[in-house]
């Protein structure tokens, strides 16, 4: 856990430093550009750095018990674009990424936050690991809303398949890309709270896919 902590606090606070002693020795003389370019650094690692304290107290939150659920009725489209509509993430203004819906009921009641904080780390996810074009598909009876996440990348090697969702664990073919190992255990935390299910199918050089099913609440 510690040497996964490391690098999730250095590098930003690296990034932090340096581009403040930029400021500071150019503080008279540097263009309004660098300064932009500068402070826009400075705001991304922060942001990065309140994100993963953010994630790290998520689960200490859950693994207390004490994850509370808020539900409410809401528009499985709308959920769906203001998950693509989230500049801090990833897949932010990307073409990589496909949606699909069929869906009899666009309507659907549960926690719309929790369920879009899942739905976008999984996505971030996707896009992290694979090069290529990630597939999302909701489908929905009125009963339950299944949502499906594809991608074509690095997979998850079979003798690891069992540790994915325990905390900061990184599998061997993925510790030389960026990331704290904590997107899938929120999932599985989040889901769960949901009193949903989530599963993995997965071939190494072939790809990862992602199947959450959601019951509906009553609302």
């Amino acid at each position: 856990i510690i040497s996964s902590l490391s690098p999730e606090l250095r590098v930003p606070l690296s990034v932090l430093s340096s581009n403040l002693e930029l400021l500071k020795d150019n503080a008279f003389h540097s263009s309004r550009e660098l300064q932009a370019e500068t402070f826009l650094l400075c705001e991304e690692a922060i942001e990065s750095l309140m994100r993963f304290l953010d994630d790290v107290q998520f689960l200490n939150i859950a693994n207390k018990g004490e994850l509370k659920i808020e539900t409410s009725l809401f528009s499985i489209e709308k959920l769906i674009e203001n998950i693509m509509d989230q500049p801090n993430r990833l897949f932010y203004k990307t073409n990589r990424v496909k949606i699909c819906t069929e869906l009899t009921e666009p309507l659907f009641c549960s926690d719309q936050k929790l369920l879009s904080r899942t739905i976008s780390g999984l996505i971030d996810n996707a896009i992290r690991f694979s090069t290529q074009e990630v597939k999302v598909k909701f489908a929905g009876n009125g009963k339950d809303l299944k949502i499906e996440i594809c991608d074509n990348g690095y997979g998850i090697p079979a003798n690891e398949a069992e540790h994915i969702f325990e905390p900061f664990y990184r599998c061997s073919n993925a510790r030389m890309i960026s990331g704290n190992g904590l997107g899938l255990s929120i999932a599985k935390k989040a889901i769960t709270c949901l009193r949903g299910s989530i599963s993995i199918e997965s071939e190494i050089l072939k790809g990862t896919k992602v199947k959450l099913t959601i019951p509906k609440n009553d609302c």
